[in-house]
């Protein structure tokens, strides 16, 4: 019985392993470094996400819409802050604006005050962060990235105000 043997190499075969390693690395590279891109990103992503969560969360607590846009950029801050994420501008710090939607008044009720801040209104908490991936700016990729996330949280209509 004999066995098959490997064809053997032509004298132009040489270095054909080399040329497809350097046609066929930078891409596997650059892929490589975009998916590294969209994890960060799906990362930053969900930090904002839960920025906006808990700014709603702290500004439905409040008694007056002033004090719900503080406590809703501080909450946004600590949680930003609590998942290392570094927005640029506003010193690291998210973008917060809190809006409240009051519910429509029966005829017999006064009307709501301007800033709409009353039990059982809506919230409308919008937290933006620009992301810097400008350490992957070597590969195509822009330097930023701006993600905002809206939220909403009702106000408990039967709490005092």
């Amino acid at each position: 019985m004999t066995r098959a043997r490997p064809p053997l190499r032509t004298p132009g075969d040489r270095g054909t392993i080399t040329t497809e390693l350097v046609i066929v690395l930078p891409i596997l590279v650059s892929f490589l470094y975009l998916l590294i891109l969209a994890g960060r990103l799906t990362d930053a992503r969900s930090d904002v996400v839960g920025a906006a969560n808990d700014a709603a969360r702290a500004a439905s607590l409040q008694t007056n819409l002033a004090t719900a846009q503080v406590q809703a950029q501080a909450a946004a801050e600590d949680t930003v802050r609590g998942e290392r994420l570094h927005c640029i501008g506003n010193d690291g710090a998210p973008t917060v604006d809190v809006e409240a939607f009051p519910p429509n008044p029966r005829p017999d009720q006064p009307p709501p005050p301007p800033d709409g801040f009353v039990r059982g209104a809506d919230l409308q908490v919008t937290v933006t962060c620009q992301v810097n991936t400008s350490d992957l700016n070597f590969i195509g990729v822009g330097a930023t990235v701006t993600l905002t996330e809206v939220a909403w949280e009702p106000i408990d209509p039967y709490r005092s105000l």
